[in-house]
């Protein structure tokens, strides 16, 4: 698989945990296991990652997304 890496990896994560997400791949992952994965703002972030990998869109341009997601 073909990684698109972010140009500054995005910290995820509250005072338990700390996690360091690099890519729209590695995005993917951690979305998978957010447990609201009815919200809009996850939907929002999963698309826009599954856009980069199939070639639709930059992936810095998903990133903002995935910031969002990760904001509670």
């Amino acid at each position: 698989m073909l990684v698109h890496r972010w140009k500054e990896p995005l910290g995820l994560g509250d005072s338990r945990i700390r996690i360091v997400v690099s890519s729209p791949e590695e995005a993917l992952t951690w979305l998978i296991h957010e447990p609201d994965q009815s919200t809009a703002k996850w939907k929002r972030a999963w698309n826009a990652c599954r856009a980069v990998i199939e070639g639709r869109m930059k992936a810095e341009d998903a990133k903002p997304a995935v910031k969002q997601a990760a904001a509670h």
